[in-house]
C-alpha cells in the first residue's frame, strides 16, 4: 500500500468521492483543502481516519506544512483559476521538494489537442518535473450540470453552447472510483487514461434522457458562445471561469469531445455508469422553483 496520498479538490464534486474510495482501499489520506473545516463537515462520518490541512492555491505561506510527508498527490485545479505558472505551479515545486513522487492530475479530454487550456499547461509542467505522473483526461462530468446549470435545470432548461456537437459524458463518481484505483495500484506511472461513458450524445438528446427519466420536459436551448457568456456573468460568474468554461464547450461544438474510449471500464472493472443512471439520482435537486 502506498505512504500518505494528498487529496486537493474536496469537499468537491471528485474530491469528496475520492476521499471515500480511498479509505475503502485502506489508504491514508491527507485532504488539502482552502477550508478544512468544511471539507471536515463534508466528510464527517468519516473525517477520524482522514488528516485536514488547509492550502490555498495562491497563498505561498500554506504550501510547506500542506506538503510536508506526502507521496503522491492528486491535483484538481480550482475552475477560477487560469494563471496555472501564477497560481498553481509554486505549490507543486513545494510538493516535489517536500518528496512527492507521483502526481495524479485531473485534466480534460483532448488536452493534449488544445495547448491553451490550464489542463495542457499543468500537463506540460508535470512532464518536466522527472516525477512520475498520470494524467486521467475525463469527458464533461454530468455533474457539472448540477453546479453552475442547477437554476436553468430547475426551469427545465439546458443552457449549453456545445450546437450539436456529441459529448462523451463521465460521472464523477467513476471519475473518483478510477483516481482511487491509479493512486492505490501500480502500474499506472505516465500514462494518460481517457475517461468517457459508453456513448456521445447531444445535448439535445441529453435533454430527451433527462425527459425521459425524471418524468418532466427538460429542454435543450442551445444559445450562442455570447449569449451564454452574458447569461453567466448575469449570475455573477467569474469572466475567468466563463472562458474556460467557453473553451471546454467548444471541444463539442468542434467535434473533439465525441471520442469514446474503454479506458473507465478497464479501470473500473465494470461498465461506466449512463446519463440515465445519472439522470435518476437528478431529481431531488431539481424539486423547487428558482425565480
Amino acid at each position: 500500500m502506498p505512504g500518505l496520498i494528498g487529496v486537493t479538490g474536496a469537499p468537491g464534486n471528485v474530491g469528496t468521492p475520492l476521499v471515500r474510495a480511498l479509505l475503502r482501499r485502506g489508504a491514508q489520506v491527507r485532504v488539502l483543502a482552502r477550508r478544512p473545516e468544511a471539507a471536515r463537515e463534508a466528510l464527517a462520518d468519516v473525517a477520524g481516519q482522514v488528516e485536514f490541512r488547509a492550502l490555498t492555491f495562491g497563498e505561498r505561506p500554506t504550501y510547506a506544512h500542506a506538503m510536508q510527508g506526502l507521496e503522491q498527490l492528486f491535483v484538481l485545479r480550482p475552475p477560477q483559476l487560469s494563471r496555472v505558472t501564477r497560481d498553481l505551479v509554486p505549490a507543486l515545486d513545494v510538493a516535489l521538494g517536500a518528496g512527492v513522487r507521483h502526481f495524479v492530475l485531473l485534466s480534460l479530454q483532448g488536452a493534449e489537442r488544445l495547448p491553451i487550456t490550464p489542463h495542457a499547461q499543468l500537463e506540460a509542467y508535470l512532464r518536466g518535473t522527472g516525477a512520475a505522473w498520470t494524467f486521467l483526461r475525463p469527458g464533461f462530468f454530468l455533474q457539472n450540470l448540477t453546479t453552475t446549470h442547477l437554476s436553468d435545470l430547475k426551469r427545465g432548461v439546458l443552457a449549453v453552447p456545445a450546437g450539436q456537437g456529441r459529448t462523451s459524458f463521465v460521472d464523477v463518481r467513476d471519475v473518483a472510483e478510477a483516481a482511487a484505483t491509479v493512486l492505490t495500484e501500480a502500474g499506472h506511472e505516465d500514462k494518460a487514461y481517457e475517461l468517457t461513458g459508453a456513448q456521445a450524445l447531444t445535448y439535445d438528446e441529453l435533454a430527451a434522457t433527462f425527459t425521459a427519466a425524471l418524468g418532466r420536459p427538460i429542454h435543450s436551448t442551445n444559445p450562442s458562445p455570447l449569449a451564454f457568456f452574458q447569461h453567466l456573468r448575469r449570475q455573477g460568474v467569474p469572466a475567468a471561469q466563463i472562458l474556460v468554461m467557453e473553451a471546454i464547450y467548444a471541444t463539442a461544438r468542434f467535434g473533439l469531445a465525441a471520442h469514446v474510449s474503454d479506458d473507465l471500464p478497464r479501470l473500473l472493472g465494470r461498465p461506466a455508469r449512463t446519463p440515465a443512471d445519472f439522470a435518476r439520482d437528478l431529481a431531488p435537486l431539481l424539486q423547487g422553483d428558482t425565480p
